[in-house]
């Protein structure tokens, strides 16, 4: 467990009920880029709020256009929980993620999504593995120990039942499966969801590399990277609510390939 007064966790391997204490007050920053997210943005900055860890919020908006950036302005402006800054071009999802980067004063960095695909109430078991010492980076998988055939017969069902040629989680499911192979055979590590949005590393890694992205490549290029430079990806399983592109998902298939290109890319250059 990770509490404001403190850090208490317990180590998955212990055979008793004894806590280990980690006496060191520990901050955590979470970022969340924005962009158009006016049906989501709210609930999902209150349902951050709502942990109970020490943290910041860092929220970048990535100049919408939507009601997302009045939103902000009046409600979360002047709430001192929570850092606002704004973009006055789209300059993309990766741009935002660097644009709080320089901004954050935590000891461990957690990239949240705008959209309520993943769950804040799971902070606490992303965080044990590098509070315990475990690693310093950990992803949380929505594939970890997942039958791939139920994975994909669920996610069938459920996008027939919204929209009969809706069948993009597969053509996703799929996607994240040949990047899950690249990283194998390219970095050699195993993980089985390199796309995962829940990222959530020690802020003293980003002192080892140097981001370069702007869009949805964010995510193969801080594999890519972290991986080069010995770190080990410790991967945690996930709760996971997909949402769809008429519900206001924006990575498509084009992301796909630039993801592929991207973890190809910096396992040749710098």
């Amino acid at each position: 467990m990770f509490c404001k007064s403190g850090l208490v966790a317990v180590s998955p391997e212990s055979k008793t009920d004894t806590a280990f204490i980690n006496t060191n007050i520990m901050k955590l920053s979470v970022i969340i880029p924005v962009y158009n997210e006016i049906s989501t943005i709210e609930a999902l900055i209150e349902k951050v709020l709502k942990v109970d860890i020490d943290k910041e919020i860092i929220v970048v908006d990535d100049f919408s256009t939507d009601g997302t950036r009045e939103l902000l302005e009046s409600k979360y402006e002047r709430n001192g929980n929570l850092r606002i800054l704004y973009h006055e071009r789209n300059m993309g999802k990766g741009f935002a993620i660097r644009t709080a980067l320089d901004h954050v004063k935590g000891d461990i960095v957690l990239i949240q999504d705008a959209d309520l695909e993943y769950d804040p109430e799971e902070y606490h078991k992303l965080l044990d593995p590098i509070i315990n010492g475990k690693t310093k980076i950990v992803y949380g998988s929505r594939f970890y120990k997942v039958s791939v055939t139920r994975f994909i017969t669920s996610w069938t069902v459920r996008s027939l039942k919204k929209h009969p040629f809706e069948i993009i989680y597969i053509g996703n499911f799929i996607c994240i499966q040949i990047l899950n192979f690249l990283v194998y055979v390219l970095y050699h590590a195993k993980i089985t969801d390199e796309a995962t949005c829940y990222k959530v590393f020690d802020r003293s890694v980003m002192n080892d590399i140097n981001l370069k992205c702007r869009r949805f490549e964010f995510c193969p290029e801080f594999t890519a990277k972290v991986l080069k430079k010995g770190y080990k990806i410790y991967e945690i399983p996930i709760s996971y609510t997909p949402r769809e592109n008429l519900e206001g998902k924006k990575i498509t298939w084009r992301d796909g390939l630039w993801a592929i290109y991207t973890l190809i890319k910096y396992r040749i250059i710098d």
